[in-house]
């Protein structure tokens, strides 16, 4: 065998294994009741941090929990409602970095109603 055949060979063999562990690698996947936790106990976190009244920590409580609610989905209505309550996340983020620590806390408690009642929709 030439230089030239084993050098391909090696290459096509690395590019072989790269290829499968990338493609069947598993993903996990926690259920909807574990983030749901999850989510409140972040929203918790968040409720706690807004006497201190540093909007910076508080917004980026905030972008936290609405990070760990992407990781929810059932359906699609399911997912129509969760993102309505992420918005309400979203206008308490906004809320936050104005320092109008009230309107954020009203928001995030609106969204922890919000983020219980979705159980109905899955």
């Amino acid at each position: 065998m030439s230089f030239k055949k084993i050098f391909t060979a090696v290459i096509l063999s690395f590019a072989l294994f790269g290829l499968s562990s990338s493609a069947f690698a598993k993903e996990t996947h926690r259920t909807v009741p574990e983030v749901l936790k999850e989510v409140d106990a972040k929203i918790q976190i968040v409720l706690d941090a807004i006497p201190a009244g540093d909007a910076q920590q508080v917004a980026t409580l905030i972008k936290d929990v609405a990070e760990s609610a992407s990781e929810l989905s059932a359906n699609y209505k399911f997912e129509f409602e969760r993102d309505k309550v992420v918005l309400k996340m979203k206008k308490a983020r906004e809320l936050a970095k104005k320092s109008d620590f009230a309107g954020a806390e009203s928001e995030i408690k609106a969204a922890r109603e919000g983020f219980a009642n979705l159980k109905k929709y899955m």
